[in-house]
């Protein structure tokens, strides 16, 4: 298995978001370490901590300099296309540009993994179509096909026995241009790129490239769109593989019914789907299409983009390829190659899953955690696992720690000392003076705590930095019992306190920097009238809360009271000024956000 991710210690804070997100738990904790590290054969490759990891210090290890040794070399070179190209570049006005640019970098040929798609859709419809009890699972996904290796065993040999679109295409474009020739897959997918070793001899991809890192190409060369002409792909053409990115352009490949073939996407729905085909295989009919991904248009190699957009934008490319296309060559080309025996892969056991321990060595990580009695379902989700219970299954296990949990971090852990530094607002400070963090997060804390109305700070990660008495009383009970556990609710899982709604709306103010104001909900038998608005862009947001029926949070008063507040701890900030320099100007400024916040809502009324 090939290395692809690097998680860089200097930028971990042990937030165990990555945890949380891995859906394999391939990301562990050492009993003597309190940072996780990736379980390299246990990964599959999905990049889902990628996305969860809010400081970066997950990091896709980078191609580039091996992909320019390759092209520097005296080895003929050819590219691998993804149609997915044609949504990551919609700055590209026509797809022959990019084939252009493409070869610019210094690549003999450009080809497309879409004649790949067709050849693997049509030997997996032929599978399908000949239907004698056995259903199939499509093999043209790496991830998908690593998670049933390592997490589903008993279904290996219900994996298709194919290999997947890039490798197909690879073994094609070597008997068209030489056995010697040099492959590099621009794609999306992180997935082949783990499980490339696999595959030998003309199925063997030498070097890929992420769209990321193409693009970053294209910037080192000053490679530019309007600098190039246009340029066709090299042969063989592609069909209706075109279509693959999108989850049910496979289906689509293979022309085949949904009746026929059902697909999930998505890794819950992946590996729910095939949870439950293991379990009632004899009730399934139909065979199984994966993606674990939601479609390669969104993969971890693509660059932030909107999905439906890149949706549009490769059914109008998938579109106007077909159109072009000479159909009378592209089934010569079928003809030739869909018998080959490279097309040919096999599926091996390669169990990873870990036993159950014993319910006397769970109760001992319960003892080991202070839980032997009370607190075993505060299930607050900050230690990466849902509940407390897989906590403790997973310390019997020795994949986690005792210092993960917060409330055993909390009696005197050299976790809690550090995750108080992390949830501080101003983020970009974190490397700064202890000192100067704390006395600003002080100040920001002392204001929220003066406050009457009910308001909360939370991070990017869902987490909760900062919260008051008033904001606790809202929430209820449940908040309540676990503010005995956690002060403030300070790191906190804003998602299993907030009603679904208002969750929804934060996730909103956090991506899009888009403040929500006075929004009313009933909740808890009470009409709540709701603002939300950014603090920190992309990293912090502020939740205000005020009880509709209770006439005492007028806007009027909390002005009043926020002023008074403001005047006090400003006084505080500006004597420690001459230390903490510009750190006091950004406080200030913080503290006059919520000032305008409620003035807005003033006009708005």
């Amino acid at each position: 298995m090939n290395t692809i991710l690097n998680l860089n210690n200097n930028k971990c804070v042990a937030c165990y978001a990555c945890v949380r997100a891995c859906p394999v738990k391939a990301i562990q904790v050492a009993e003597k370490n309190h940072k996780p590290h990736i379980v390299e054969d246990n990964c599959i490759g999905c990049g889902s901590c990628i996305d969860a990891c809010s400081y970066s210090a997950i990091e896709v290890i980078s191609n580039i300099e091996e992909v320019e040794n390759i092209l520097n070399s005296e080895n003929k070179v050819a590219a691998i296309c993804d149609a997915a190209i044609a949504g990551e570049f919609a700055d590209v006005r026509d797809y022959r540009k990019f084939v252009s640019m493409i070869r610019k970098l210094g690549f003999d040929y450009v080809c497309e993994v879409s004649f790949g798609v067709d050849l693997v859709s049509k030997k997996f419809a032929n599978l399908c179509k000949g239907y004698q009890g056995k259903s199939y699972i499509s093999s043209h996904c790496p991830v998908a096909n690593m998670y049933i290796e390592k997490y589903q065993p008993k279904l290996v040999n219900n994996i298709a026995p194919i290999v997947p679109p890039a490798v197909a295409t690879a073994s094609v474009a070597r008997k068209l241009y030489g056995e010697d020739l040099k492959i590099i897959n621009i794609t999306p997918c992180l997935g082949l790129k783990k499980d490339n070793n696999r595959y030998e001899k003309a199925n063997k991809i030498d070097a890929f490239l992420t769209f990321l890192e193409l693009r970053e190409l294209f910037e080192k060369h000053n490679i530019k769109e309007e600098a190039v002409e246009y340029s066709e792909f090299d042969v063989p053409h592609g069909y209706k593989g075109a279509l693959y990115p999108i989850s049910d352009g496979f289906i689509e490949c293979c022309e085949m019914s949904n009746n026929q073939i059902l697909t999930a996407e998505g890794k819950k729905d992946a590996i729910d789907s095939t949870k439950q085909f293991a379990k009632h295989a004899n009730e399934f009919d139909t065979h199984l299409n994966i993606y674990f991904c939601k479609g390669c248009l969104m993969g971890h190699g693509c660059s932030k983009g909107e999905k439906f957009l890149r949706h549009n934008l490769v059914l109008k490319y998938a579109a106007k390829k077909c159109n072009t296309l000479n159909k009378e060559k592209w089934e010569e080309n079928i003809a030739r190659f869909e018998n080959s025996a490279d097309l040919v892969a096999f599926f091996k056991n390669d169990n990873k899953t870990i036993p159950l321990p014993e319910e006397q060595k769970i109760e001992n990580a319960f003892k080991a955690l202070g839980k032997q009695h009370t607190g075993r379902n505060t299930d607050c989700g900050s230690c990466g696992y849902n509940t407390c219970k897989e906590l403790a299954i997973a310390i019997a296990q020795g994949i986690a720690s005792a210092e993960m949990c917060f409330s055993f971090a909390q009696k005197g852990s050299r976790v809690f000392n550090e995750l108080k530094k992390q949830y501080t607002l101003l983020e970009e400070n974190l490397n700064t003076q202890v000192l100067e963090n704390n006395e600003l997060n002080q100040s920001l804390s002392s204001l929220i705590q003066n406050l009457y109305p009910a308001i909360a700070v939370v991070g990017a990660d869902m987490k909760i930095i900062e919260s008051n008495s008033a904001f606790i009383e809202i929430l209820g009970d449940d908040a309540k019992e676990i503010d005995e556990i956690i002060p403030r609710l300070i790191g906190a899982n804003a998602k299993s306190l907030l009603p679904q709604e208002i969750f929804t709306q934060l996730e909103f103010v956090l991506k899009n920097t888009q403040d929500i104001m006075n929004k009313d909900f009933e909740y808890n038998g009470r009409f709540i009238n709701v603002s939300i608005f950014s603090l920190v862009e992309n990293k912090s947001a502020c939740i205000i809360f005020r009880n509709l029926y209770n006439e005492e949070e007028r806007p009027e008063e909390i002005i009043h009271r926020v002023n008074d507040v403001i005047k006090e701890n400003l006084l505080q900030v500006q004597q420690i000024g001459f230390i903490l320099g510009e750190g006091a100007a950004k406080t200030e400024k913080m503290l006059n956000s919520i000032i305008k916040t409620y003035k807005e809502q003033i006009r708005q009324k």
